[in-house]
């Protein structure tokens, strides 16, 4: 999803707005400017998305003498303390998305808010902003805090931190937050498509993993409250009340499953079931749910057999997820008689565990998950790489999928899906050049296995820092290319990936002869070419290629015995070595290449992107079928009062 096709998206939810709100009082004022009237409407939009809040009203403070200062709020925490959120939006305009905010802008902000912090702001004819300034001030004079909220539709400046540095020294219990274009595209994308909750810059959310957390453990038969286990390895198992578990959640929110393999799901029938019964069946709750497992950077020292509460430090969930937030959900909009029913109906079995280390900790999550369906990629979804690869995917019109069925939403115009396992495999053939390491592991997945686990692991050779998604894309097109031009007359497996591994080599050599210079970026040159449709060369490449080593690959005579043959040819790191030094020796001139006839494999791929396009349409079609829309633009809304 590039940059300018989520900004399609929003405009089409601007409008909606503006066609739900445009006789009220708030579009009355500059309702021919449409700049204006899409900024305000975008100021409801953030308040709807993020804080759930359709009474705008009472809010945005944008209007004449507001100056840096759009939307005024305030937000309890669990703790019952208060914090003021002060906005400032800066609109754009769709071919300036790629641009940074002004800096100008931003210092202007800045200056308004100082003013505003010290007191010194003077009221304007701006009634609804003078109210929530005389909030504001009473607020800081109390001692309390505000969060500064920059909202733009552009790129964050990379110009003005020491500025917000300086700003935040000067005015302590006040933080600062960036919500740009691309945290907004990546926020939609985590609630529409991936049906996650997520964290709002509205709320006040804290790191579990830096905090020391009480926790209060409920009382069991005879005063003991635990079961403590020494060897090998410290662990406690403890049971907690449903209340407990709302006030970690409450505080930390999805901040407590950076280590997990899965994240709550907002729409689920399993976390559906979990609340019902916590609601409805309260004794039974702890016969059907199989608890929570969580690791610890530091165990208390020794715990009282009558104690009643904990303190755990550097905390994290990696098993139950989906049991915090239904609970979670199911204390929060419960009655408080409700409430005292579950606290004393309900008990919720907590597996605390001492960190011990990377390797260990994953195993741990490894093994607590694997009574459900959880593949290795799942394990390594939320380490920084996975989320690189996946964040950078979001600028195509491929999406990484880092782990299974995370996008359960994929009624995406546009937009395909493709695994991350598919990406590696395209990758190490393609950029590695090392098919044989695929065809060796067919039996045995090393993909996502580390080589600290199996001395075959593939992991770190495939995701590192050195890993572009830029470079993966290039592979799976070609592959795709592959796939989809040619007539392969043998097992696809046993050939595709040995012609992608190829293709990067040749493709080199082939530009040196006709350029008479090395390509800085293949990756790049190739990905641009395919958004063009200019692939006659790069066909004319793949054919090249296995015209080449078709007859090198079948030396069985039994056709029962071919695709075994194959595997084990293609297997040895020498055979690669071997054909591709000969392929190389057949490319002699520009014309082995140039002259050869692709007018079939054309069609042929031209012809499977029209059906799998129209696929999509209609598959489209069908999942909005039952929810039509009709978006009239602000041009037409006028043109009909």
């Amino acid at each position: 999803m590039t940059l300018e096709y989520f900004y399609d998206l929003l405009n089409n939810e601007l409008e909606e707005i503006l066609l739900k709100h445009k006789d009220e009082p708030f579009f009355m004022e500059n309702k021919k400017d449409k700049n204006v009237l899409k900024s305000r409407a975008f100021l409801i939009w953030f308040l709807e998305f993020y804080g759930k809040i359709l009474d705008y009203e009472t809010y945005i403070t944008d209007g004449s003498g507001d100056s840096s200062c759009d939307i005024i709020i305030d937000s309890i925490d669990y703790l019952g303390n208060k914090t003021y959120y002060i906005v400032q939006s800066k609109w754009n305009i769709k071919k300036n998305l790629n641009k940074e905010v002004a800096k100008e802008d931003v210092l202007q902000a800045l200056s308004e808010f100082d003013t505003i912090i010290k007191g010194k702001k003077t009221k304007t004819k701006n009634v609804l902003f003078n109210d929530k300034l005389e909030e504001l001030t009473e607020h800081i004079k109390n001692n309390g805090e505000i969060k500064v909220i920059y909202l733009t539709l552009a790129n964050e400046s990379g110009d003005v931190q020491d500025n917000i540095e300086t700003f935040l020294s000067t005015h302590k219990k006040t933080s600062f937050e960036w919500v740009d274009i691309n945290k907004l595209r990546v926020d939609y994308i985590n609630r529409k498509y991936k049906e996650l909750d997520i964290n709002s810059p509205l709320d006040k959310y804290f790191n579990p993993e830096e905090d020391t957390i009480d926790i209060e453990i409920a009382q069991n038969v005879d005063k003991r409250s635990f079961i403590h286990v020494e060897k090998p390895f410290e662990a406690y198992v403890f049971l907690i009340k449903p209340s407990t578990i709302h006030e970690l959640f409450d505080k930390y929110g999805f901040s407590l499953f950076q280590k997990n393999v899965r994240n709550p799901l907002i729409k689920s029938t399993l976390n559906e079931d979990i609340e019902k019964t916590i609601i409805n069946n309260p004794d039974f709750f702890w016969y059907y749910n199989n608890g929570i497992t969580a690791i610890t950077s530091l165990l208390p020292d020794g715990i009282r057999s009558e104690a009643e509460k904990i303190q755990v430090s550097g905390l994290q969930i990696i098993n139950g997820a989906q049991t915090v937030y239904s609970i979670y959900k199911a204390y929060e909009n419960a009655t408080e008689v409700k409430k005292k029913v579950m606290d004393s109906a309900s008990l919720v079995t907590f597996r605390l565990l001492k960190s011990g280390g990377t390797d260990f900790d994953l195993n741990v999550t490894r093994f607590t998950n694997s009574q459900n369906p959880v593949s290795d990629r799942d394990f390594v979804a939320n380490e920084e790489v996975q989320l690189r690869l996946q964040k950078e995917s979001f600028n195509t019109s491929y999406w990484y999928e880092k782990r299974r069925a995370e996008f359960r939403n994929k009624n995406i115009p546009n937009i395909e899906i493709i695994s991350n396992e598919s990406f590696a495999k395209c990758y190490l053939a393609y950029y590695l050049r090392e098919p044989d390491k695929i065809f060796r592991s067919n039996t045995k997945n090393l993909i996502f296995i580390s080589h600290k686990d199996d001395k075959d692991g593939l992991y770190e050779k495939i995701f590192n820092e050195k890993t572009r998604f830029e470079d993966m894309l290039a592979a799976y097109s070609i592959h795709e290319i592959i796939d989809n031009g040619l007539n392969i007359k043998m097992p696809f497996f046993a050939q595709s990936y040995l012609i992608l591994s190829l293709f990067s080599l040749v493709y080199g050599e082939y530009h040196l002869k006709k350029y008479e210079k090395e390509i800085r970026d293949i990756s790049a040159k190739i990905n641009k070419n395919i958004q063009k449709d200019d692939i006659e060369t790069i066909l004319q490449i793949i054919k090249f290629i296995y015209i080449n080593i078709y007859p090198n690959i079948l030396k069985e005579e039994n056709p029962k015995d071919e695709l075994e043959h194959n595997f084990k040819l293609l297997g040895s790191s020498g055979y690669y070595e071997k054909i591709k030094d000969e392929l190389i020796a057949k490319f002699e001139k520009l014309e082995d290449i140039e002259t050869i006839d692709i007018k079939d494999e054309l069609n042929r791929f031209n012809d499977y992107k029209k059906e799998f396009y129209e696929n999509k349409k209609m598959e489209h079609e069908i999942n909005n079928k039952s929810d039509i829309v009709v978006n009239l633009s602000i041009s037409s809304v006028i043109k009909k009062k």
